[in-house]
């Protein structure tokens, strides 16, 4: 039987699962009701997937690891990721802060809270 879903003609396959009372029944809005299950199990297609770089197969088995394609970011050295100009508007926005929390630490005379503040500054530098 040929259908058509959103001016799509597709073929309808006659194969039907074969079915079998499940054993069970209840009773839904007065009308008495019996389960079923099929027969045997249905085969599943197998797909290889990729989900935020990992590799996975739908039939929950291990890819192969041929199969899986190693893609690495460049490291990009120092002096290149310093040439980045949102990277450098990033760091310029965190040493405003750093230096913001130093003048506060230092005001309420939190003598910890400014060495670990100082530490931290010296990471950035």
């Amino acid at each position: 039987m040929q259908l058509t879903y959103r001016g799509v003609k597709y073929q309808v396959s006659d194969d039907r699962a074969t079915v079998v009372e499940s054993g069970a029944t209840g009773r839904y809005r007065g009308a008495q009701w019996v389960g079923y299950k099929a027969a045997s199990a249905v085969p599943q297609p197998n797909h290889t997937l990729c989900w935020r770089g990992v590799m996975y197969q739908t039939n929950g088995e291990p890819v192969a690891a041929a199969a899986a394609p190693v893609i690495e970011a460049p490291i990009l050295p120092p002096r290149q990721r310093a040439r980045d100009p949102i990277a450098e508007t990033h760091r310029h926005a965190i040493l405003k802060s750093l230096e913001h929390r130093l003048n506060v630490a230092r005001t309420q005379g939190n003598q910890d809270l400014i060495n670990l503040l100082e530490d931290e500054w010296q990471q950035f530098a």
